[in-house]
């Protein structure tokens, strides 16, 4: 019986090669088509979380008729929870009004959330202080969750470029 097997084999060597060739040729377009589809399910994903995820930013605004705000909006499709925001110890030392000082020490000090859409604002000053202000480079991080993941951002803001604007004053 063994002797048959060993014939046989000898007889057909070019055949079970040529299968055996055709099996490992399909076996690896199967492995590697399964490597290439799990990492376009990973890019998908992370795309995904990108599109999906808590934004904060910090910007810079002058509102009703004077009042000089940084402004903090989630523009995300997410809740941002432990919100911080920490502004550089030189700006806030160059403040010039006590208050609006303690404000954004408190500011400094806080957690807080901002749901999808919603801003917040906080006073720095008028545009009356703008130029004192202007002095220190503004510079805001923010740090924050979403369900997913943890975001840390910071951004430099120099009021010098916000001379040039002009208070509106609506009686709307």
């Amino acid at each position: 019986m063994i002797e048959q097997v060993i014939e046989y084999l000898n007889t057909n060597s070019g055949a079970m090669t040529f299968l055996i060739t055709v099996v490992y040729v399909v076996a690896t377009i199967f492995i590697k088509s399964a490597k290439a589809t799990k990492a376009q399910v990973a890019e998908q994903q992370r795309e995904f979380e990108e599109t999906n995820r808590a934004f904060v930013t910090v910007t810079f605004e002058i509102i009703r008729s004077g009042l000089a705000v940084l402004r903090i909006q989630n523009h995300g499709k997410r809740i941002a929870t432990n919100v911080s925001v920490h502004i550089s110890d030189d700006f806030v030392e160059n403040m010039a009004d006590k208050r609006d000082k303690e404000t954004v020490q408190k500011l400094c000090q806080s957690a807080f959330t901002v749901g999808i859409g919603q801003s917040w604002y906080i006073c720095i000053g008028s545009h009356l202080q703008l130029e004192q202000m202007s002095k220190e480079l503004l510079t805001v991080t923010v740090s924050y969750h979403d369900s997913v993941s943890n975001y840390c951002e910071t951004t430099s803001i120099d009021l010098k470029q916000y001379f040039w604007s002009l208070i509106y004053d609506s009686p709307i």
